[in-house]
C-alpha cells in the first residue's frame, strides 16, 4: 500500500475503476520489459502491492 502511496496514488479514497486505472499505468511505465532490473523490481513491488490492496479491499 505504501508503494501506491509513494507513487502519488490514495488507494483509500479512489474508486476500484480507478485504482485498476492507475495500475495499468505503472505497470505500462515499469514493465520489465521496458526497462533494466530496476524496473524488474519495482514492478514486482507493484504487483505485490496490489495483491496486497485487493485483499484487504475484499475484506471491507
Amino acid at each position: 500500500m505504501a508503494l501506491f502511496q509513494r507513487l502519488g496514488i490514495d488507494v483509500r479514497s479512489i474508486s476500484a475503476q480507478e485504482f485498476t486505472a492507475a495500475y495499468f499505468a505503472l505497470a505500462k511505465r515499469y514493465h520489465p520489459d521496458r526497462g533494466n532490473q530496476r524496473t524488474h523490481e519495482l514492478m514486482a513491488n507493484i504487483n505485490a502491492a496490489r495483491t496486497a490492496i485487493l485483499k484487504c479491499r475484499r475484506v471491507d
